[in-house]
Protein backbone atom coordinates (compact mmCIF):
# COMPACT_ATOMS: atom_id res chain seq x y z
CA UNK A 1 0.00 0.00 0.00
CA UNK A 2 1.03 3.71 -0.76
CA UNK A 3 1.37 6.20 2.05
CA UNK A 4 0.56 9.37 0.59
CA UNK A 5 2.07 11.96 2.28
CA UNK A 6 0.98 14.84 0.00
CA UNK A 7 -0.12 17.20 3.24
CA UNK A 8 3.87 17.86 4.11
CA UNK A 9 4.27 19.88 1.11
CA UNK A 10 8.07 20.06 1.61
CA UNK A 11 9.03 22.32 -1.05
CA UNK A 12 6.32 23.91 -3.78
CA UNK A 13 6.12 22.51 -7.34
CA UNK A 14 8.23 24.68 -9.68
CA UNK A 15 9.25 27.19 -7.20
CA UNK A 16 11.10 30.12 -8.98
CA UNK A 17 14.85 29.87 -9.31
CA UNK A 18 15.03 34.02 -8.59
CA UNK A 19 12.68 33.73 -5.46
CA UNK A 20 15.39 32.41 -3.32
CA UNK A 21 18.30 35.39 -4.17
CA UNK A 22 19.62 37.53 -1.34
CA UNK A 23 18.50 41.56 -0.60
CA UNK A 24 19.64 44.23 0.83
CA UNK A 25 17.53 46.78 1.71
CA UNK A 26 17.13 49.79 -1.23
CA UNK A 27 18.11 53.13 -1.44
CA UNK A 28 15.62 54.78 -3.91
CA UNK A 29 16.73 58.59 -5.00
CA UNK A 30 13.37 59.53 -5.23
CA UNK A 31 12.27 58.09 -1.83
CA UNK A 32 13.45 61.14 0.13
CA UNK A 33 12.81 61.71 3.92
CA UNK A 34 11.97 64.26 6.54
CA UNK A 35 12.26 64.19 9.84
CA UNK A 36 9.71 65.33 12.77
CA UNK A 37 11.17 67.74 14.84
CA UNK A 38 8.78 66.73 18.13
CA UNK A 39 10.57 65.28 20.82
CA UNK A 40 9.07 62.59 21.07
CA UNK A 41 9.09 61.53 17.90
CA UNK A 42 13.04 62.10 17.75
CA UNK A 43 14.43 59.44 15.24
CA UNK A 44 11.39 58.69 13.26
CA UNK A 45 11.31 59.26 9.69
CA UNK A 46 9.15 58.20 6.99
CA UNK A 47 8.77 59.26 3.06
CA UNK A 48 8.07 62.79 2.04
CA UNK A 49 4.34 61.03 0.13
CA UNK A 50 3.04 60.35 3.60
CA UNK A 51 2.68 62.45 6.56
CA UNK A 52 3.19 60.69 10.10
CA UNK A 53 1.94 61.92 13.13
CA UNK A 54 1.76 61.15 16.71
CA UNK A 55 -1.71 59.80 17.93
CA UNK A 56 -0.95 58.63 21.56
CA UNK A 57 1.86 58.47 24.17
CA UNK A 58 2.79 56.47 27.71
CA UNK A 59 -0.11 58.06 29.36
CA UNK A 60 -2.61 55.92 27.28
CA UNK A 61 -0.74 53.41 25.59
CA UNK A 62 2.15 52.64 27.25
CA UNK A 63 4.54 49.52 26.12
CA UNK A 64 2.29 48.33 22.92
CA UNK A 65 2.69 45.05 22.13
CA UNK A 66 0.27 44.54 19.46
CA UNK A 67 -2.74 46.70 18.06
CA UNK A 68 -5.73 46.11 15.65
CA UNK A 69 -7.80 49.00 13.97
CA UNK A 70 -11.60 48.23 13.06
CA UNK A 71 -12.37 48.83 9.93
CA UNK A 72 -14.33 52.16 11.09
CA UNK A 73 -11.31 53.47 12.73
CA UNK A 74 -11.41 52.68 16.30
CA UNK A 75 -7.79 51.68 17.44
CA UNK A 76 -7.40 48.94 20.00
CA UNK A 77 -4.06 49.15 21.80
CA UNK A 78 -2.54 45.81 23.31
CA UNK A 79 -0.73 47.61 26.59
CA UNK A 80 1.70 45.19 27.74
CA UNK A 81 3.72 46.35 31.10
CA UNK A 82 4.92 42.96 31.62
CA UNK A 83 6.90 42.79 28.42
CA UNK A 84 7.95 39.97 26.82
CA UNK A 85 10.10 38.57 29.66
CA UNK A 86 8.33 39.71 32.73
CA UNK A 87 6.47 37.03 34.66
CA UNK A 88 4.19 38.83 36.85
CA UNK A 89 0.47 38.90 35.78
CA UNK A 90 -2.28 41.98 36.02
CA UNK A 91 -0.16 44.49 33.89
CA UNK A 92 -1.71 44.58 30.53
CA UNK A 93 -5.08 45.39 29.01
CA UNK A 94 -6.73 46.38 25.93
CA UNK A 95 -6.90 50.38 25.46
CA UNK A 96 -9.27 51.30 22.74
CA UNK A 97 -8.69 54.79 21.03
CA UNK A 98 -11.13 56.70 19.03
CA UNK A 99 -10.50 59.88 16.80
CA UNK A 100 -14.57 60.87 16.53
CA UNK A 101 -13.92 64.25 14.12
CA UNK A 102 -10.93 62.57 11.87
CA UNK A 103 -8.27 64.88 12.76
CA UNK A 104 -5.94 62.55 13.53
CA UNK A 105 -6.17 63.36 17.41
CA UNK A 106 -7.52 60.51 20.36
CA UNK A 107 -10.62 62.22 21.45
CA UNK A 108 -12.35 59.13 23.13
CA UNK A 109 -10.18 56.69 25.58
CA UNK A 110 -11.59 53.20 27.12
CA UNK A 111 -9.73 50.54 28.58
CA UNK A 112 -11.44 47.71 26.62
CA UNK A 113 -10.58 44.82 28.71
CA UNK A 114 -7.72 43.73 31.18
CA UNK A 115 -5.42 40.55 29.91
CA UNK A 116 -2.20 39.81 30.25
CA UNK A 117 -0.04 39.57 27.74
CA UNK A 118 -1.66 40.44 25.15
CA UNK A 119 0.10 39.90 21.53
CA UNK A 120 -2.50 39.91 18.91
CA UNK A 121 -5.95 41.97 18.59
CA UNK A 122 -8.16 41.51 15.39
CA UNK A 123 -11.48 43.45 15.25
CA UNK A 124 -14.44 42.24 13.21
CA UNK A 125 -18.12 43.71 14.18
CA UNK A 126 -18.92 44.14 17.22
CA UNK A 127 -16.46 41.35 18.37
CA UNK A 128 -12.83 41.75 19.50
CA UNK A 129 -10.55 38.44 19.47
CA UNK A 130 -7.54 38.83 21.80
CA UNK A 131 -4.51 36.46 22.07
CA UNK A 132 -2.78 36.57 25.58
CA UNK A 133 -1.14 35.05 28.43
CA UNK A 134 -3.45 33.23 30.87
CA UNK A 135 -2.47 32.68 34.30
CA UNK A 136 -3.91 30.97 37.59
CA UNK A 137 -5.74 33.67 40.22
CA UNK A 138 -4.96 30.60 42.58
CA UNK A 139 -1.06 30.39 41.91
CA UNK A 140 -0.40 33.59 40.12
CA UNK A 141 1.30 31.10 37.37
CA UNK A 142 1.19 30.91 33.88
CA UNK A 143 -1.06 28.52 32.51
CA UNK A 144 -0.40 28.95 28.70
CA UNK A 145 -2.28 31.23 26.25
CA UNK A 146 -5.75 31.76 25.20
CA UNK A 147 -7.08 33.11 21.91
CA UNK A 148 -10.60 34.42 23.26
CA UNK A 149 -13.45 36.70 21.80
CA UNK A 150 -15.22 39.76 23.52
CA UNK A 151 -18.16 41.31 22.54
CA UNK A 152 -19.24 44.89 22.70
CA UNK A 153 -22.75 45.16 21.35
CA UNK A 154 -23.47 48.30 22.89
CA UNK A 155 -20.23 50.01 20.98
CA UNK A 156 -19.20 51.99 23.99
CA UNK A 157 -15.78 50.83 24.05
CA UNK A 158 -15.79 48.90 26.72
CA UNK A 159 -16.44 44.79 26.58
CA UNK A 160 -19.97 43.92 27.42
CA UNK A 161 -18.53 41.20 30.13
CA UNK A 162 -16.25 38.00 30.48
CA UNK A 163 -14.40 37.02 26.88
CA UNK A 164 -15.47 33.70 25.38
CA UNK A 165 -12.97 31.07 25.07
CA UNK A 166 -12.06 30.06 22.01
CA UNK A 167 -8.85 28.10 21.86
CA UNK A 168 -7.02 27.07 25.75
CA UNK A 169 -3.43 26.30 26.26
CA UNK A 170 -2.15 27.41 22.69
CA UNK A 171 1.47 27.65 24.13
CA UNK A 172 4.11 26.32 26.21
CA UNK A 173 3.08 26.90 29.74
CA UNK A 174 6.16 26.08 31.21
CA UNK A 175 8.61 28.08 29.30
CA UNK A 176 6.53 31.04 29.72
CA UNK A 177 6.88 30.44 33.30
CA UNK A 178 10.23 29.82 33.17
CA UNK A 179 11.06 32.94 30.38
CA UNK A 180 8.18 34.92 29.84
CA UNK A 181 5.77 35.32 26.39
CA UNK A 182 8.77 36.31 24.21
CA UNK A 183 8.73 33.27 21.75
CA UNK A 184 5.55 32.27 23.14
CA UNK A 185 1.97 32.58 20.54
CA UNK A 186 1.82 35.98 18.83
CA UNK A 187 -0.19 37.56 16.38
CA UNK A 188 -3.79 37.16 14.93
CA UNK A 189 -5.25 38.04 11.56
CA UNK A 190 -8.47 36.91 9.10
CA UNK A 191 -7.80 36.14 5.50
CA UNK A 192 -10.30 36.50 2.85
CA UNK A 193 -10.56 33.08 3.59
CA UNK A 194 -12.91 33.54 6.97
CA UNK A 195 -10.22 31.73 8.95
CA UNK A 196 -8.04 33.06 11.69
CA UNK A 197 -4.13 32.65 11.21
CA UNK A 198 -2.02 32.34 14.24
CA UNK A 199 1.20 33.18 14.08
CA UNK A 200 2.91 30.27 16.46
CA UNK A 201 6.43 30.59 18.39
CA UNK A 202 9.25 27.97 18.38
CA UNK A 203 6.98 27.31 22.51
CA UNK A 204 4.50 25.33 20.39
CA UNK A 205 2.03 24.08 22.19
CA UNK A 206 0.84 20.62 24.11
CA UNK A 207 -3.10 19.82 23.71
CA UNK A 208 -4.35 22.69 22.77
CA UNK A 209 -8.59 22.71 22.74
CA UNK A 210 -10.81 24.53 20.29
CA UNK A 211 -14.10 24.96 21.35
CA UNK A 212 -15.43 21.40 19.99
CA UNK A 213 -12.98 19.93 21.79
CA UNK A 214 -10.59 19.31 19.28
CA UNK A 215 -6.86 19.13 20.77
CA UNK A 216 -3.75 19.80 18.58
CA UNK A 217 -0.15 19.57 19.89
CA UNK A 218 3.10 21.45 17.81
CA UNK A 219 6.70 21.12 18.70
CA UNK A 220 7.92 24.05 17.38
CA UNK A 221 6.35 27.12 15.81
CA UNK A 222 4.43 27.81 12.51
CA UNK A 223 0.76 28.87 11.39
CA UNK A 224 -2.42 27.65 13.14
CA UNK A 225 -6.04 28.61 11.92
CA UNK A 226 -8.98 28.28 13.39
CA UNK A 227 -12.69 29.25 12.08
CA UNK A 228 -13.72 32.64 13.87
CA UNK A 229 -16.13 30.40 16.76
CA UNK A 230 -13.11 28.43 17.98
CA UNK A 231 -13.89 25.24 15.42
CA UNK A 232 -12.06 23.52 13.19
CA UNK A 233 -8.49 24.14 14.68
CA UNK A 234 -5.38 22.94 12.42
CA UNK A 235 -1.88 23.44 11.49
CA UNK A 236 -1.55 25.60 8.70
CA UNK A 237 2.48 25.43 8.22
CA UNK A 238 5.53 24.05 10.74
CA UNK A 239 9.22 24.60 11.19
CA UNK A 240 9.29 28.42 11.66
CA UNK A 241 11.19 29.49 14.74
CA UNK A 242 9.27 32.26 16.31
CA UNK A 243 7.37 34.66 14.06
CA UNK A 244 5.09 37.36 15.57
CA UNK A 245 2.33 37.97 13.18
CA UNK A 246 0.97 36.61 9.08
CA UNK A 247 0.65 39.31 6.46
CA UNK A 248 -2.21 37.83 4.42
CA UNK A 249 -2.80 39.39 0.74
CA UNK A 250 -6.09 39.35 -1.13
CA UNK A 251 -5.52 36.27 -3.15
CA UNK A 252 -4.55 34.42 0.36
CA UNK A 253 -0.67 34.22 -0.21
CA UNK A 254 0.99 34.20 3.60
CA UNK A 255 4.00 36.19 4.27
CA UNK A 256 5.95 35.92 7.72
CA UNK A 257 9.36 37.45 9.08
CA UNK A 258 10.64 34.96 11.01
CA UNK A 259 11.91 36.68 14.55
CA UNK A 260 15.93 34.90 14.67
CA UNK A 261 17.03 31.77 13.49
CA UNK A 262 19.56 29.53 15.47
CA UNK A 263 21.67 27.31 13.66
CA UNK A 264 22.82 29.62 10.99
CA UNK A 265 23.09 32.81 12.42
CA UNK A 266 20.54 34.57 14.77
CA UNK A 267 19.34 35.92 11.49
CA UNK A 268 16.16 37.45 9.87
CA UNK A 269 14.22 35.11 7.19
CA UNK A 270 11.55 36.14 5.08
CA UNK A 271 8.94 33.80 3.92
CA UNK A 272 6.03 32.51 1.68
CA UNK A 273 4.13 30.24 2.91
CA UNK A 274 2.16 27.22 1.66
CA UNK A 275 -0.36 25.72 3.44
CA UNK A 276 0.80 22.14 4.72
CA UNK A 277 4.66 23.10 4.05
CA UNK A 278 7.48 22.45 5.80
CA UNK A 279 9.90 25.53 6.92
CA UNK A 280 12.98 23.72 8.75
CA UNK A 281 13.56 24.74 11.87
CA UNK A 282 14.91 23.37 14.34
CA UNK A 283 16.41 20.45 12.78
CA UNK A 284 15.72 20.06 8.72
CA UNK A 285 16.89 23.39 7.46
CA UNK A 286 20.65 22.68 8.39
CA UNK A 287 20.52 18.77 7.76
CA UNK A 288 17.94 18.20 5.61
CA UNK A 289 17.52 20.80 3.14
CA UNK A 290 16.31 18.95 0.11
CA UNK A 291 12.83 17.98 3.05
CA UNK A 292 11.85 21.56 3.20
CA UNK A 293 10.48 24.70 1.89
CA UNK A 294 12.89 27.33 2.47
CA UNK A 295 12.70 31.29 3.22
CA UNK A 296 12.63 33.78 0.38
CA UNK A 297 15.78 35.60 1.93
CA UNK A 298 18.27 35.52 5.07
CA UNK A 299 18.34 39.58 5.53
CA UNK A 300 20.99 39.00 8.52
CA UNK A 301 20.14 39.88 12.25
CA UNK A 302 16.94 41.66 13.37
CA UNK A 303 13.75 40.87 15.23
CA UNK A 304 10.66 40.71 13.04
CA UNK A 305 7.11 41.71 14.65
CA UNK A 306 3.95 42.78 13.55
CA UNK A 307 2.78 42.63 9.61
CA UNK A 308 -0.08 43.75 7.23
CA UNK A 309 -0.54 43.46 4.20
CA UNK A 310 -1.79 47.00 2.29
CA UNK A 311 -4.39 46.73 -0.58
CA UNK A 312 -5.84 50.32 -0.58
CA UNK A 313 -6.58 52.19 -3.26
CA UNK A 314 -6.39 55.77 -1.38
CA UNK A 315 -2.37 55.25 -1.02
CA UNK A 316 -0.09 55.84 -3.61
CA UNK A 317 1.32 53.15 -5.72
CA UNK A 318 4.76 52.54 -4.69
CA UNK A 319 3.93 52.10 -0.95
CA UNK A 320 0.74 50.09 -1.86
CA UNK A 321 -0.13 46.12 -2.34
CA UNK A 322 2.98 45.39 -0.60
CA UNK A 323 3.78 43.42 2.32
CA UNK A 324 4.62 45.27 5.44
CA UNK A 325 7.14 44.00 7.79
CA UNK A 326 7.95 45.47 11.11
CA UNK A 327 11.45 44.42 12.44
CA UNK A 328 11.80 45.60 16.12
CA UNK A 329 15.10 44.87 15.99
CA UNK A 330 16.50 47.04 13.35
CA UNK A 331 13.53 49.94 14.15
CA UNK A 332 11.91 49.66 10.85
CA UNK A 333 9.28 49.27 9.24
CA UNK A 334 9.98 47.07 5.82
CA UNK A 335 8.53 46.92 2.61
CA UNK A 336 9.11 43.04 0.63
CA UNK A 337 8.08 43.68 -2.64
CA UNK A 338 6.90 40.80 -4.14
CA UNK A 339 6.38 39.68 -7.53
CA UNK A 340 4.70 36.19 -9.02
CA UNK A 341 7.55 34.28 -9.82
CA UNK A 342 5.95 30.24 -10.91
CA UNK A 343 4.14 29.05 -7.88
CA UNK A 344 6.27 31.50 -5.17
CA UNK A 345 7.74 35.09 -5.29
CA UNK A 346 10.96 37.11 -5.88
CA UNK A 347 11.20 39.75 -3.72
CA UNK A 348 13.29 42.84 -2.80
CA UNK A 349 13.54 44.18 0.78
CA UNK A 350 13.23 48.18 1.19
CA UNK A 351 13.50 50.29 4.36
CA UNK A 352 10.03 52.05 4.39
CA UNK A 353 9.56 53.73 8.03
CA UNK A 354 11.88 53.82 10.97
CA UNK A 355 10.63 53.73 13.94
CA UNK A 356 11.72 53.01 17.34
CA UNK A 357 11.31 49.39 18.51
CA UNK A 358 7.85 48.99 16.24
CA UNK A 359 6.16 46.46 17.20
CA UNK A 360 2.66 46.42 14.97
CA UNK A 361 1.16 47.79 12.05
CA UNK A 362 -2.44 48.01 10.78
CA UNK A 363 -5.01 49.78 8.82
CA UNK A 364 -8.50 51.34 8.38
CA UNK A 365 -11.09 50.55 5.78
CA UNK A 366 -10.40 54.41 5.17
CA UNK A 367 -6.61 54.49 4.53
CA UNK A 368 -5.29 55.23 7.72
CA UNK A 369 -2.41 53.39 9.53
CA UNK A 370 -1.53 52.67 12.44
CA UNK A 371 1.92 52.02 14.00
CA UNK A 372 3.10 51.06 17.28
CA UNK A 373 6.55 51.66 18.80
CA UNK A 374 7.86 50.14 21.91
CA UNK A 375 10.67 52.34 22.01
CA UNK A 376 13.07 51.78 25.06
CA UNK A 377 10.36 49.75 27.03
CA UNK A 378 12.53 47.40 27.94
CA UNK A 379 11.94 43.75 27.94
CA UNK A 380 9.78 43.70 31.15
CA UNK A 381 7.64 46.83 29.88
CA UNK A 382 7.98 50.09 31.20
CA UNK A 383 4.79 52.81 32.01
CA UNK A 384 6.46 55.51 30.62
CA UNK A 385 7.41 54.17 27.46
CA UNK A 386 6.13 53.84 24.10
CA UNK A 387 3.66 55.28 21.90
CA UNK A 388 0.81 54.72 18.61
CA UNK A 389 1.38 56.72 15.22
CA UNK A 390 -1.10 57.43 12.53
CA UNK A 391 0.62 57.38 8.50
CA UNK A 392 -1.67 58.60 5.54
CA UNK A 393 -0.91 59.47 2.46
CA UNK A 394 -0.03 63.79 1.80
CA UNK A 395 -3.26 64.08 -0.23
CA UNK A 396 -5.41 61.38 1.72
CA UNK A 397 -8.96 62.96 2.64
CA UNK A 398 -10.84 61.09 5.00
CA UNK A 399 -13.76 58.84 3.52
CA UNK A 400 -16.21 57.35 6.07
CA UNK A 401 -16.31 53.69 6.08
CA UNK A 402 -20.36 53.47 7.48
CA UNK A 403 -21.17 50.52 9.85
CA UNK A 404 -22.37 48.04 7.69
CA UNK A 405 -24.43 46.26 10.29
CA UNK A 406 -27.20 48.85 9.05
CA UNK A 407 -26.34 48.59 5.65
CA UNK A 408 -28.60 46.76 2.98
CA UNK A 409 -27.36 43.12 1.84
CA UNK A 410 -27.18 44.74 -1.43
CA UNK A 411 -24.74 47.18 -0.08
CA UNK A 412 -23.02 44.93 1.55
CA UNK A 413 -21.92 42.92 -1.23
CA UNK A 414 -20.95 46.22 -3.03
CA UNK A 415 -18.49 46.47 -0.19
CA UNK A 416 -16.76 43.32 -2.01
CA UNK A 417 -15.76 45.61 -4.93
CA UNK A 418 -13.81 48.22 -2.69
CA UNK A 419 -10.21 49.16 -3.34
CA UNK A 420 -9.73 48.10 0.17
CA UNK A 421 -8.70 44.42 1.14
CA UNK A 422 -10.14 45.97 4.49
CA UNK A 423 -13.33 46.81 3.50
CA UNK A 424 -13.60 43.48 1.39
CA UNK A 425 -13.33 41.38 4.44
CA UNK A 426 -15.44 43.45 6.73
CA UNK A 427 -18.49 43.19 3.91
CA UNK A 428 -17.88 38.95 3.85
CA UNK A 429 -18.18 39.04 7.44
CA UNK A 430 -20.80 41.07 8.11
CA UNK A 431 -22.75 38.64 5.13
CA UNK A 432 -21.53 35.20 6.56
CA UNK A 433 -22.80 37.01 10.49
CA UNK A 434 -26.21 37.80 8.96
CA UNK A 435 -26.37 34.46 7.39
CA UNK A 436 -27.38 36.12 3.83
CA UNK A 437 -26.82 33.32 1.69
CA UNK A 438 -30.30 33.29 -0.02
CA UNK A 439 -30.41 37.14 -1.04
CA UNK A 440 -26.61 37.62 -1.36
CA UNK A 441 -25.99 34.42 -3.78
CA UNK A 442 -27.30 36.50 -7.01
CA UNK A 443 -25.13 39.05 -6.39
CA UNK A 444 -22.11 36.96 -5.76
CA UNK A 445 -22.34 34.75 -8.50
CA UNK A 446 -22.88 37.52 -10.75
CA UNK A 447 -19.61 39.50 -9.10
CA UNK A 448 -17.56 35.94 -9.29
CA UNK A 449 -18.39 35.63 -13.27
CA UNK A 450 -18.08 39.43 -14.29
CA UNK A 451 -14.26 39.30 -16.01
CA UNK A 452 -14.37 42.80 -16.16
CA UNK A 453 -14.69 43.47 -12.49
CA UNK A 454 -10.86 43.38 -10.31
CA UNK A 455 -9.66 40.00 -9.39
CA UNK A 456 -9.42 40.69 -6.00
CA UNK A 457 -13.25 41.27 -6.00
CA UNK A 458 -13.81 38.38 -7.99
CA UNK A 459 -11.78 36.05 -5.41
CA UNK A 460 -13.41 37.81 -2.37
CA UNK A 461 -16.83 36.57 -3.73
CA UNK A 462 -16.22 33.55 -4.32
CA UNK A 463 -14.24 33.05 -0.73
CA UNK A 464 -17.69 34.53 0.58
CA UNK A 465 -19.68 32.60 -1.45
CA UNK A 466 -17.88 28.93 -0.45
CA UNK A 467 -18.50 30.68 3.35
CA UNK A 468 -21.89 31.02 2.73
CA UNK A 469 -23.41 28.06 1.32
CA UNK A 470 -20.53 25.63 2.73
CA UNK A 471 -21.43 21.70 1.27
CA UNK A 472 -24.25 23.21 -0.66
CA UNK A 473 -21.90 25.07 -2.88
CA UNK A 474 -19.44 22.58 -3.75
CA UNK A 475 -20.94 22.29 -7.90
CA UNK A 476 -20.90 25.48 -8.07
CA UNK A 477 -17.33 26.00 -7.12
CA UNK A 478 -16.36 23.36 -9.26
CA UNK A 479 -18.17 25.26 -12.34
CA UNK A 480 -15.39 28.13 -11.31
CA UNK A 481 -12.66 25.88 -11.79
CA UNK A 482 -13.33 26.14 -16.01
CA UNK A 483 -12.20 29.80 -15.35
CA UNK A 484 -8.70 29.82 -15.73
CA UNK A 485 -8.47 33.10 -13.40
CA UNK A 486 -10.25 31.60 -10.68
CA UNK A 487 -9.40 28.15 -10.87
CA UNK A 488 -6.51 28.56 -8.30
CA UNK A 489 -9.20 29.88 -5.95
CA UNK A 490 -11.83 27.52 -6.68
CA UNK A 491 -9.49 24.34 -5.96
CA UNK A 492 -8.58 26.06 -2.66
CA UNK A 493 -11.86 26.61 -1.48
CA UNK A 494 -13.51 23.42 -2.49
CA UNK A 495 -10.38 21.77 -0.25
CA UNK A 496 -10.88 24.55 2.57
CA UNK A 497 -13.14 22.71 4.75
CA UNK A 498 -12.60 18.89 5.91
CA UNK A 499 -16.19 18.64 7.26
CA UNK A 500 -17.33 18.46 4.27
CA UNK A 501 -14.28 16.64 1.83
CA UNK A 502 -15.57 13.41 0.82
CA UNK A 503 -18.40 15.65 -0.97
CA UNK A 504 -15.90 17.38 -3.06
CA UNK A 505 -15.08 15.49 -6.39
CA UNK A 506 -11.42 14.26 -7.36
CA UNK A 507 -11.59 15.50 -11.18
CA UNK A 508 -11.53 19.24 -11.30
CA UNK A 509 -8.08 18.28 -9.18
CA UNK A 510 -6.34 15.79 -11.34
CA UNK A 511 -7.24 17.63 -14.08
CA UNK A 512 -5.36 20.68 -12.70
CA UNK A 513 -1.96 18.38 -12.34
CA UNK A 514 -1.69 19.22 -15.54
CA UNK A 515 -2.86 23.05 -15.58
CA UNK A 516 -0.50 25.05 -17.55
CA UNK A 517 -0.12 27.40 -14.06
CA UNK A 518 2.93 26.03 -11.44
CA UNK A 519 0.04 27.55 -8.77
CA UNK A 520 -2.65 26.19 -10.11
CA UNK A 521 -0.74 22.99 -10.11
CA UNK A 522 0.62 23.35 -6.66
CA UNK A 523 -3.11 24.19 -5.26
CA UNK A 524 -4.26 20.72 -6.83
CA UNK A 525 -1.77 18.99 -5.11
CA UNK A 526 -1.90 20.79 -1.76
CA UNK A 527 -5.63 19.68 -1.93
CA UNK A 528 -5.48 16.47 -2.70
CA UNK A 529 -3.41 15.94 0.30
CA UNK A 530 -6.51 17.69 2.29
CA UNK A 531 -9.35 15.29 0.79
CA UNK A 532 -7.10 12.64 1.99
CA UNK A 533 -8.34 10.90 -1.61
CA UNK A 534 -5.62 7.95 -2.10
CA UNK A 535 -7.03 6.60 -4.97
CA UNK A 536 -4.37 9.74 -6.22
CA UNK A 537 -1.67 8.48 -5.57
CA UNK A 538 -1.18 7.28 -9.04
CA UNK A 539 -1.11 10.45 -10.42
CA UNK A 540 0.85 12.45 -7.80
CA UNK A 541 3.68 9.94 -8.47
CA UNK A 542 4.00 10.96 -11.92
CA UNK A 543 5.02 13.99 -11.09
CA UNK A 544 8.81 14.01 -11.50
CA UNK A 545 11.77 15.15 -9.75
CA UNK A 546 14.18 17.00 -12.14
CA UNK A 547 17.16 16.21 -13.66
CA UNK A 548 18.58 18.87 -12.34
CA UNK A 549 17.54 19.02 -9.07
CA UNK A 550 21.05 18.32 -6.75
CA UNK A 551 21.00 17.74 -3.17
CA UNK A 552 22.72 19.70 -1.27
CA UNK A 553 25.50 18.73 0.56
CA UNK A 554 25.27 17.40 4.06
CA UNK A 555 25.85 20.27 6.57
CA UNK A 556 24.59 22.75 4.22
CA UNK A 557 21.89 25.05 5.43
CA UNK A 558 19.17 25.53 3.29
CA UNK A 559 19.09 27.49 -0.62
CA UNK A 560 17.83 30.87 1.39
CA UNK A 561 21.02 30.71 2.91
CA UNK A 562 23.25 30.07 0.77
CA UNK A 563 21.95 31.20 -2.83
CA UNK A 564 19.88 29.42 -5.38
CA UNK A 565 18.82 25.76 -6.88
CA UNK A 566 15.61 24.97 -7.55
CA UNK A 567 13.13 23.38 -5.13
CA UNK A 568 10.47 20.53 -6.08
CA UNK A 569 7.79 18.87 -4.84
CA UNK A 570 7.98 15.28 -3.21
CA UNK A 571 4.94 13.17 -3.09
Amino acid sequence: MIKLTVPLVTAALFLGVAALKMSTPSQVPQRSMTTSSDTLLKGVSWPKELDLTYFSGPNLTPSPACLAVAPTGEVYVGVDKMGSLGKEPGKGSIVQLVDSNNDGKVDKHTVFAEVNNPRGILIEGDKVYVLHAAFSPETGLATGMNLVVFEDKNQDGVADGPSKMLIEHISNAAYIRNRGVDHATNGIRMGIDGWIYIAVGDFGFHNATDRSGKKLTMLGGGIVRVRPDGTEMEIFSHGTRNIYDVAIDPYMNVFTRDNTNDGGGWNIRFSHHLQSGEYGYPVFFQNFTEEIIPALVDLGGGSGTGSFFIDDETWPERYNQVPLMADWGRNFLFIHRVKPDKATFTQQEEEFIKLPQITDVDLDASGRAYLAAWDGAGYSGNPGKGYVVRVVPKDWKYKAFHDLRKASISDVVAQLKAGSNVARLAAQQELINRKAAQEANPMLTKIISDTKEKLSSRVAALFTYAQLNGAAGINQLVTYTNDADLREYALKALSDRKAWAAQVPLDPFLKALNDASPRVQTAAIIGIGRLGKPEAATALLKTKVPASFVAPAKGTEGPHATRIRPLYLHT
